[in-house]
């Protein structure tokens, strides 16, 4: 029961943070910009749904290749991504409604399955006090945030304001949710 209260209780905390990141606080507004009309018709070319890099390796080509011809593969990548624009382009051809329910349902389905994790987690716990029970939720909100947006900024090279964001609102959402879930969900009193 302390499990699923908690899951109750952080889904709508993490949802109630998400909605004011958005809207109040606006924390994406300095890291998205609107994409250059030039741009555009690249989005609307693309084949399929997915994620497209520039420069790109091709590593079936590299592995067919004979080593000598390899290395030369690999110095023409690192040549064409050194100093020059590197991007990576995310596209879903058939476009929704931003504002659909089914949007916001999928938001707290995952919320719910995260908080529901994060519930599972402070009820194995012995530690009796909220605020350390806040305290490890925080320590996790902030592992989470680095091992899920932090790679980004160093494999794929994205802008260091997109990943400072991703971080942040995941370590921010994961820091509030994680206050209301300690508080509904405590360590089961020890047997006499």
């Amino acid at each position: 029961m302390r499990i699923l209260l908690g899951t109750l209780v952080g889904t709508l905390a993490a949802f109630l943070w998400a909605y004011v990141s958005w809207s109040s606080v606006r924390l994406y507004d300095w890291a998205i910009q609107p994409m250059p009309p030039e741009v555009v018709p690249m989005v609307e070319r693309a084949p399929r749904d997915g994620a497209y890099a520039h420069p790109w390796i091709d590593v079936d080509r590299l592995r067919s290749e004979a080593p000598d011809r390899r290395a030369a593969l690999v110095e023409d990548w690192r040549a064409q991504t050194t100093g020059k624009p590197v991007g990576v382009l995310l596209v879903r051809n058939s476009g929704r409604d931003p504002l659909a329910a089914s949007r916001y349902l999928t938001g707290a389905g995952y919320m719910a399955l995260c908080a529901f994790l994060m519930s599972v987690l402070m009820s194995a716990m012995r530690c009796p006090s909220w605020a350390g029970r806040w305290a490890i939720g925080m320590v996790i909100a902030l592992f989470a945030a680095m091992a899920g947006d932090g790679p980004d900024l160093a494999w794929f090279q994205l802008p260091a304001r997109w990943v400072y964001m991703g971080i942040a609102d995941t370590f921010l959402t994961w820091t509030v949710a994680s206050a209301a879930i300690a508080a509904v969900v405590r360590p089961r009193a020890a047997p006499q």
